[in-house]
């Protein structure tokens, strides 16, 4: 059974990079999302979920040249980022809910720690280019 988690940023990041270490020991697969945290309990309909009764609430389809419309909902949304790893048969999952005034800050370490733990990464070979001579198609042989 999966354990849902929320943490601070701090520890959330501190997790995130435990769980890329044992993930690359092991070569699994490290799930990351995120997205706008809607609270509901679950029974009532938010407006955020009917987006064919309220279109005004429905962000997915809005642009940033659109005017927003007066019935707009004015509320400030939290972010839910997510990790989730399946690792010696139970899966490992967590996550944090961020405010948008501490966004900026938690995107940088965020990113940092992604990029620093992602060392099972494989940069691809290529084979070497062979040159022709473009007139007639013929090989061109590169003198050493």
């Amino acid at each position: 059974m999966s354990e849902n988690r929320h943490f601070s940023a701090e520890h959330f990041l501190s997790h995130v990079s435990t769980l890329f270490k044992e993930a690359n020991a092991k070569h699994r697969t490290v799930r990351l999302s995120m997205k706008r945290l809607v609270e509901s309990d679950g029974v009532s309909q938010t407006p955020e979920s009917n987006a064919a009764g309220q279109p005004s609430y429905d962000v997915s389809q809005m642009s940033q040249f659109t005017p927003v419309p007066s019935d707009a909902s004015k509320n400030e949304y939290k972010v839910l980022v997510r990790v989730s790893c399946k690792l010696d048969g139970k899966k490992h999952k967590f996550g944090t809910v961020l405010s948008s005034q501490s966004l900026d800050k938690f995107w940088k370490d965020y990113s940092a720690t992604i990029k620093g733990n992602m060392t099972g990464l494989v940069k691809k070979r290529r084979k070497p280019r062979r040159h022709t001579d473009s007139d007639n198609g013929r090989l061109l042989h590169k003198s050493a």
